[in-house]
């Protein structure tokens, strides 16, 4: 368990604690001591099963942009529960690279904030025919530079008990597109380019 989830249960179990103990606390919810005992049991068995199995599937968009290609590039990430629910954002500048590592580039910050976010079952969706059908071994990576970050991809792919990515047209990427969009916005902005 990380230390971000054992510091919520010590920090929940110091609230239960004056809510069944402080009587100002207790009062202060308006319910019977035994009612209140009840709805904190509940709470409890959720608190407790959510800290040991972290979130249990996600959605995580994609998309590379590069202005030029080579030229300044960014990467849009977004993460969702399955029912669409944002867990996480990302507009990350890259500096000045090409499309195609863009690409690889989003997904690797993808991966990870899935991974750092107890993700254990991954849904992956990009608009680039390249790096989905790299990924699933349709196509060979031939090319140098896009070697390594695939060897990567691998790696933190195989932190998940299962994971499977889709090739969707644009329309349905269109939050990671503007992400990425946006983090080249960002830094020309911010005299960055």
């Amino acid at each position: 368990m990380s230390e971000n989830k054992q510091a919520f249960l010590v920090g929940w179990e110091k609230l239960k604690k004056a809510l069944l103990d402080n009587p100002a606390c207790r009062n202060a919810t308006g319910l019977a001591e035994s009612e209140l005992r009840e709805l904190l049991d509940k709470i409890d068995e959720l608190v407790r099963k959510n800290a040991e199995s972290g979130r249990a599937s996600a959605v995580l968009y994609v998309d590379g942009a590069a202005r030029g290609n080579p030229g300044p590039a960014g990467a849009g990430i977004r993460l969702e529960t399955e029912g669409g629910d944002r867990l996480a954002e990302e507009a990350r500048f890259l500096g000045e690279t090409t499309n195609n590592v863009a690409e690889y580039q989003a997904l690797l910050h993808g991966l990870e904030i899935a991974r750092n976010a107890g993700v254990r079952r991954l849904r992956i969706r990009t608009d680039s025919q390249l790096l989905a059908r790299q990924l699933t071994g349709r196509y060979r990576v031939k090319n140098g530079s896009l070697v390594t970050l695939w060897s990567r991809a691998q790696e933190l792919l195989g932190a998940f008990e299962d994971w499977r990515i889709e090739e969707v047209p644009r329309e349905q990427n269109k939050d990671a597109d503007r992400l990425a969009n946006l983090a080249i916005d960002r830094a020309k902005a911010e005299g960055k380019l």
